[in-house]
């Protein structure tokens, strides 16, 4: 059941906002969770203005060390079983909400009443309906991160707009031979605005109805969620198909010390560089169990609006079976994952023989000059403990069902994708063009059955990690660097320019199954200004 609660207005509470690209902060107020999502914003003057909350004030009245707990799911699968698919409609409000964070009581937005929004799973061959229905004061949507469904009707279509106190129903037709692997869901509301005829103002909101939504608010409020299609364990070896697996779902959260999560207004911004507390599924560094040589899946999703992870298990080597939802082509092991805004890694983690513990955090790392600088962080504690088990052998080679290497496809066209911002890092653009809903950066469009290869260059002084609806890509150099074929991706980090010289990633795009608009955009910038985003038109 969710709640529509708006959260207590406080004028006295503002705080500095900091436009993140530019090294000289501006100040303006931070407002609370309903001014950003509606209520009007209360002016004070910059003097007024106090440093923002440290992590560790926000912290306060949040309880570390509770137990590791995956996020609730929303079944939408016949275990396996296609002629048993069960007729499930999924259910997702959007509302304004009061809930718990980690013990803490926090004012944000969520699906279903809580910060943790359920993990959707779904199989293969399956068509899955999902009403969504928008309590919200500002217009908002869905999007389904990395799946390879139509991008237009009733599926994931980025521009449907669903307005204040309206509805709609998402079919989501998933191939049967859909990747298995881990994906995420979220608000792509991108800054539209879109009021039912003669709707009414919601109580406290006058004059407010059909205000635009802004995707970035969302997210970070807490509209986003895991998502898993089959069950990428039955790919592996015999002995590792019914291991533990665990969906680690990474978000960080910005509080004011009345518990409203900060979001984005005429007057303010959500800064990412400013303190954060690191939650893992809604929890404060929680304490997850496993046995002395036990192996585990972990399903590993950044679902947050804005910040970087680079993933460290002290003592321990990640084992990548999947990356953004796609079966591995040869499996590989790392000591950290970079994990920017939108990735996801399916991994196997084997215990040590005795007890013992383990800390899994995130580094020390920064984006850019232009971008942010994040601490090193505690996420979670592995406990080892009780009777051992049998040590299962590593996985080697390929992962079974891997999309198949690009390298050596026939080129149909060659296209440049550059990214850049204005000199005062506030306005964005791709090739030289902001967003525009009705016009593509691209004069010629993608055909079906061809293979694309695009050039990503960024201009900035920050990595834009670039994200392509509807399929994933390859990757086949970073600045220059040829990169060997491991997997196929959504979500790559395009590293920032150094001394004059821009960033490259080189990648290569297999266009199959679905005409029309096919998006493409780089998380944060897109988020806030909506100029480096763009679409290419797919036709048959």
């Amino acid at each position: 059941m969710s709640h529509d609660i708006e959260a207590p207005a406080d004028p006295h509470r503002q705080q500095i906002r900091r436009t993140r690209r530019v090294i000289h902060a501006m100040t303006a107020v931070a407002v609370l969770i309903s001014a950003a999502l509606g209520a009007e914003a209360m002016a004070a003057s910059p003097a007024d203005v106090p440093q923002p909350p440290s992590t560790a004030d926000q912290e306060q009245g949040m309880r570390a060390g509770m137990p590791f707990r995956d996020p609730p799911v929303a079944d939408a699968t016949g275990h396996g079983d296609a002629a048993a698919q069960p007729n499930v409609t999924i259910t997702l409000d959007a509302t304004r909400s009061r809930f718990d964070v980690s013990g803490r009581e926090a004012y944000g937005a969520s699906y279903t009443g809580s910060y943790v929004a359920p993990t959707l799973h779904v199989d293969p061959g399956s068509t899955v309906t999902i009403h969504l229905v928008n309590h919200l004061p500002v217009a908002t949507n869905l999007h389904f991160h990395g799946l390879h469904v139509s991008p237009e009707g009733q599926s994931d279509d980025p521009f449907l707009c669903v307005a204040p106190g309206a509805d709609t129903t998402y079919r989501l037709t998933i191939p049967a031979d859909h990747a298995q692997g881990t994906f995420w869901y979220h608000s792509h509301a991108m800054g539209t605005s879109c009021p039912a005829p003669g709707a009414p103002d919601m109580p406290g909101m006058a004059g407010m109805t059909g205000m635009t939504g802004d995707v970035e608010n969302q997210v970070f409020a807490g509209l986003s969620g895991a998502l898993v299609v089959g069950d990428d364990r039955t790919l592996l070896p015999a002995d590792l198909r019914k291991v533990t697996a665990h969906t680690v779902v990474l978000k960080d959260v910005q509080l004011d010390r009345a518990g409203n999560i900060l979001q984005n207004t005429d007057t303010a911004s959500i800064d990412s560089n400013n303190p954060t507390v690191r939650l893992v599924n809604g929890r404060l560094r929680p304490v997850l169990s496993m046995r002395p040589n036990e192996t585990q899946l972990w399903r590993l999703v950044n679902a947050g609006a804005d910040i970087f992870y680079r993933l460290r298990l002290d003592g321990y080597h990640f084992t990548v079976v999947g990356e953004d939802g796609n079966p591995v082509a040869r499996v590989t092991t790392a000591d950290s994952l970079l994990l920017p805004p939108g990735k996801r890694y399916d991994v196997l983690v084997t215990a040590g023989p005795r007890p013992a513990r383990a800390r899994l955090r995130t580094l020390a790392y920064s984006n850019g000059p232009q971008g942010d600088a994040y601490p090193d962080t505690e996420l979670a504690t592995i406990r080892i403990a009780g009777d051992p088990v049998h040590r299962r052998p590593d996985v080697t080679g390929g992962i079974p069902t891997a999309p198949a290497d690009l390298a050596a496809e026939p080129v149909a066209q060659r296209r440049t994708v550059d990214l850049s911002e204005s000199t005062d890092g506030n306005t964005f653009y791709i090739n030289g063009q902001q967003f525009a809903a009705g016009s593509s950066v691209f004069a010629t469009p993608a055909k079906l059955g061809t293979v694309e290869e695009w050039t990503i260059v960024n201009h900035s002084g920050e990595d834009h990690p670039f994200h392509l609806h509807t399929n994933a890509f390859q990757v086949l150099s970073v600045n220059g660097t040829p990169q060997p074929y491991t997997s196929r991706q959504d979500t790559v980090p395009v590293p920032h320019a150094v001394d004059g010289a821009p960033g490259t990633v080189v990648i290569r795009v297999a266009f199959a199954d679905y005409p029309g608009k096919w998006m493409f955009h780089c998380h944060i910038a897109a988020h806030e200004d909506h100029g480096m985003m763009s679409f290419i038109n797919v036709v048959p």
